[in-house]
């Protein structure tokens, strides 16, 4: 099926008029907060309260500072294995070896960890990035890397900047407000021919890897984690921001979801979409199995 572009993109900036309210998720959120789930694509999405500077804003100001045992690193072994992974992959479907040049720019770089292993490995590939939080920023820059502060969703088209071979967002776009203007903006920085992977854990329409407890959060706003992609939402999302579909993993046995599109200069009509019903009911499901995990973690 095929819908006017200007609708589906109104999917991805906005809840629909027509959007299920999943009201039985309430007691994984904080008060007031609910994820939705758009009528044409399937997208599930959070009720989009905070702006995208709002948003990056929390992402480097209080979670990326935070050194509980329980906050998050891309120096964690898991993150870095899952890095490796997305090299690898990219590296294997374009043919790439240790000798090859390319333009490679990692966008919302965070720590810089796959710029990292992209230059131990690929010593010949141009590594950049862009990253919001100005504090990492200055970090990797003093470590020799060269990094652009960057908000993803607000671009100003006429400072495109410099043009990638390869672009990469990883583990970032769950955070978008705007997930749709965010690819965008890579898109416009990446050379036509070139290729854009994104990836993602996946979660959507997939066997179920966790319990619903440990995927949302009761403290943090839904906000943080706004757009919960199935592979058909990832791949709407692209191919409306122009680029070909390529290459997709096997998402489904993987905790890892991870899509290759490829930027062309004739319209790309997007064919990749979610039915609503079916994702309400998987929604559901989880939520019914998240009770039997919960039972698994009160006997440990």
């Amino acid at each position: 099926m095929n819908f006017d572009k200007e609708i589906l993109t109104a999917e991805f900036s906005a809840i629909s008029p027509n959007s299920i309210d999943l009201d039985f998720l309430k007691k994984y959120l904080p008060a007031n907060d609910n994820l939705f789930v758009n009528p044409i694509t399937g997208f599930v999405t959070s009720s989009r309260k905070m702006s995208a500077e709002d948003v990056a804003a929390y992402w480097s100001n209080v979670i990326f500072p935070d050194k509980s045992i329980e906050s998050y690193s891309a120096n964690f072994p898991f993150a870095k294995a899952r890095l490796t992974y997305v090299i690898n992959t990219v590296v294997d479907f374009l043919g790439l070896d240790t000798k090859s040049k390319r333009k490679w720019c990692d966008f919302a770089t965070g720590e810089g960890v796959l710029l990292h292993l992209i230059y131990t490995f690929y010593p010949n590939i141009e590594v950049t990035g862009t990253e919001h939080s100005l504090e990492l920023v200055k970090q990797l820059s003093n470590k020799g890397f060269s990094v652009e502060k960057l908000t993803l969703g607000t671009f100003i088209a006429e400072n495109v900047g410099e043009e990638s071979d390869i672009s990469t967002l990883t583990w970032t776009l769950a955070n978008a407000i705007d997930p749709l203007s965010c690819v965008k903006d890579i898109v416009l920085r990446t050379k036509m021919g070139g290729h854009v992977c994104i990836a993602e854990s996946s979660r959507i329409l997939v066997p179920f890897r966790k319990s619903l407890s440990d995927y949302l959060s009761l403290t943090n706003p839904a906000d943080l984690h706004p757009s919960h992609l199935s592979a058909n939402t990832l791949r709407c999302l692209m191919q409306l921001a122009g680029l070909e579909i390529v290459y997709t993993n096997r998402y489904f046995d993987s905790d890892v979801l991870l899509v290759i599109g490829k930027k062309v200069d004739y319209p790309v009509v997007p064919n990749y979409f979610d039915d609503q019903k079916s994702v309400v009911s998987f929604m559901k499901k989880w939520a019914e199995v998240s009770e039997y995990f919960e039972t698994i973690r009160k006997r440990i």
